[in-house]
């Protein structure tokens, strides 16, 4: 199942970035999509090392995601295009 899982994020995250154009919101839907994968093949056992290395799988992504998304907004900034939004779909 997270294999299939694994795929759709691929998928979405693709899609996103094709009808959007952001970068930034392709990254976050992949990234979101492989932790549920994760969960998912985690969820058969629960030991507390397993739950520590499901910690410690957040927090990489997290820390990467972060790292991505300014390296992305210095790079546009630097091109002089405008910044993209992150985690905003509307205006406000």
């Amino acid at each position: 199942m997270s294999a299939v899982i694994t795929t759709f994020g691929v998928l979405a995250a693709a899609l996103a970035l094709i009808s959007t154009g952001s970068r930034t919101l392709a990254l976050g839907v992949l990234l979101d999509m492989l932790l549920a994968a994760g969960l998912l093949r985690l969820a058969a056992g629960q030991s507390w090392t397993e739950i520590v290395v499901l910690v410690a799988i957040v927090a990489l992504r997290l820390l990467i995601r972060t790292a991505l998304i300014n390296n992305f907004q210095r790079q546009s900034s630097a091109a002089g295009r405008p910044r993209e939004r992150v985690g905003r779909t509307s205006e406000p």
